[in-house]
C-alpha cells in the first residue's frame, strides 16, 4: 500500500518523503545537512517542522524515525510555541530531543535558541537538577527495552 500526501509534500511517518536543507549553523563535527521532519498539528490545523541534524536523525532508533511525531503543548503554556516535540514509541511518548542528547534520568534538555523545534546539537543542552516527570526517566532506555511491533 503505498501512502500518497495530496499536497506532494512530506508525509509525517514517512522519512523517505522528508526534505532535507543547508544547515546554517558551523561548528566542527556538525552534520552539514538538516532533516525537516513533518508534525501534524491537527488541533491548530497547521503542519510544523523539526529541524533535526542529519547525523542525528539517522542514529535515532527506525521506530522513532518511523513513528509521526507530534507536539504536545507543555503544562499550562499560553503561548502555542510552547510545545515538546515526541513521538509514540510501544505505548509511551518519548521526548525526541531526550533521545538526541541521550539524557538520563536527573537531566533535562535546554533550548538555547528558544525554538523547541530546532532540535540541532548546536541548540541543545543537558542540564542537570530538573524537575517533572521527564527528568526521571531515561527515553532512550524505554525505546530499546520496549518490543518490536
Amino acid at each position: 500500500m503505498t501512502t500518497t500526501n495530496p499536497g506532494g509534500g512530506p508525509i509525517p511517518g514517512r522519512p523517505e518523503t522528508y526534505l532535507t536543507a543547508p544547515n546554517d549553523h558551523h561548528r566542527r563535527g556538525v552534520s552539514s545537512e538538516i532533516v525537516l521532519v513533518p508534525i501534524n498539528d491537527r488541533k491548530r490545523g497547521r503542519t510544523l517542522f523539526a529541524k533535526v541534524e542529519q547525523a542525528s536523525f539517522d542514529s535515532l532508533p527506525d521506530r522513532v524515525r518511523n513513528a509521526s511525531w507530534v507536539v504536545v503543548k507543555d503544562g499550562t503554556a499560553t503561548d502555542d510555541m510552547q510545545v515538546s516535540v515526541r513521538a509514540m514509541v510501544a505505548g509511551s511518548l518519548v521526548t525526541i530531543p531526550r533521545l538526541i542528547m541521550d539524557a538520563k534520568p536527573g537531566e533535562y534538555v535546554r533550548n538555547l535558541n528558544g525554538n523547541r523545534l530546532d532540535l540541532r546539537t548546536t541548540n541543545l543542552r543537558l542540564k542537570t537538577g530538573g524537575t517533572g516527570k521527564n527528568s526521571k526517566r531515561h527515553d532512550l532506555g524505554l525505546v530499546r527495552q520496549a518490543p518490536a511491533q
